[in-house]
C-alpha cells in the first residue's frame, strides 16, 4: 500500500526566480536579495558579465542528491567566474564520472546482459563509446541523451588533446556544462518530465515514485535512497531540535497492494488537497 516519497533532493531555483516577472513586492525583494547573494559569491567586479554567464546555465531545478550535485556546482562557479578552460575540462570529466558511477552501481542488475562481461572486474571505463553504448543498450539513456553524450565526448577530445585551430573556450565550456546539465536532468531529474517514474504533484506539493518504477535499476539505485516509504495517512511534524521535518506514520495499513491512482486518491482525501500545484515539495531530511 505504501509508496516512496522523494524527501532528499538538490534544489537550485534561483534562475527561475530571476526569469519570472516581479509579480509583487515580495518577489521583487527576493530577486534583490538573491542578486546581493550572487555578488557576495562571485564578487562585484564585472558582475554584469558574471550574471549573464550565471543565467546562461540551464541547471535542473530539482534532482536527486548524488556526488554530481556538488561537483557540478564547482564547475558552474568556474564558468561564472571566467575560468573557462577549467569549467570545460571539469564538465567533460564529470560526464565521464557520471557514466562510470551509473554503470558500476547498476551492473548487478544486468548480469544476464552480454555487456556485463565488458564491465565485470573493472574499476572504471575510459572508453566513452563503450560506456555510452552500454547505457543505451541497458536503456538507461534514450537516443536524445545518447546524442548529447556523444557531443560531450567530442568536446572532451577537442579540449584535452591539442588542436591546430582556434578554440573558443567560453563557448565550448558553456555548451559542455549545459550538455551535462541535460544529461543530469534526464538521469536524475525530479520534475514533470519524469512522469514515467514519478507521481509529480498528483498530490499537491508532494512527489512519489510510481510502483511500477521501483524495480528499475536507475530508480532503485539513485531515487529510492533519496526517498522515504510512507502510507497515504502519514503526517509531517517539525522537529525543533534538528530544525527539520520528520515523518509520523503509525496508521495500521492493510497488507495489500493498491494502484498509484488509489494511493493518490487516499492521500488527497487525508490531506484535504485536490488538484495539482507547482509549489516546491518540502524537503524532509
Amino acid at each position: 500500500m505504501k509508496r516512496y516519497r522523494i524527501a532528499n533532493f538538490y534544489i537550485d531555483s534561483t534562475r527561475s526566480v530571476f526569469r519570472g516577472l516581479p509579480k509583487n513586492a515580495a518577489m521583487a525583494m527576493a530577486k534583490k536579495d538573491m542578486e546581493s547573494s550572487l555578488k557576495s559569491r562571485y564578487g562585484e567586479l564585472g558582475f554584469d558579465q558574471k550574471f549573464e554567464r550565471y543565467m546562461a546555465l540551464d541547471k535542473p531545478v530539482l534532482s536527486v542528491v548524488e556526488e554530481h550535485s556538488f561537483l557540478l556546482e564547482d564547475i558552474c562557479n568556474a564558468y561564472v567566474g571566467g575560468s573557462f578552460y577549467s569549467a570545460l575540462t571539469g564538465a567533460c570529466c564529470l560526464g565521464e564520472r557520471i557514466f562510470n558511477n551509473i554503470i558500476f552501481k547498476v551492473a548487478d542488475d544486468f548480469k544476464s546482459s552480454p555487456r556485463y562481461k565488458e564491465v565485470y572486474g573493472k574499476g572504471s571505463i575510459i572508453d566513452w563509446d563503450l560506456a555510452i553504448n552500454i547505457l543505451s543498450d541497458w536503456k538507461i539513456i534514450d537516443d536524445v541523451t545518447q546524442t548529447k553524450y556523444l557531443r560531450l565526448k567530442r568536446l572532451r577530445h577537442e579540449s584535452v588533446h591539442y588542436q591546430k585551430k582556434e578554440q573558443d573556450a567560453a563557448a565550448m565550456s558553456l555548451e559542455a556544462i549545459n550538455l551535462v546539465n541535460s544529461i543530469i536532468h534526464h538521469l536524475f531529474g525530479i520534475d514533470q518530465h519524469r512522469k514515467d517514474i514519478l507521481l509529480y504533484f498528483d498530490v499537491p506539493g508532494e512527489i512519489y515514485i510510481r510502483k511500477a518504477a521501483e524495480a528499475l535499476p536507475i530508480v532503485k539505485t539513485f531515487y529510492i535512497p533519496c526517498a522515504v516509504l510512507v502510507g497515504p495517512r502519514f503526517e509531517m511534524a517539525h522537529d525543533t531540535a534538528s530544525g527539520k521535518f520528520k515523518i509520523i506514520d503509525n496508521y495500521p495499513y492493510d497488507a495489500k497492494e493498491i494502484t498509484d491512482e488509489e494511493f493518490v486518491r487516499l492521500r488527497n482525501e487525508h490531506t484535504g488537497k485536490t488538484g495539482k500545484t507547482s509549489d516546491t515539495p518540502t524537503k524532509m531530511i
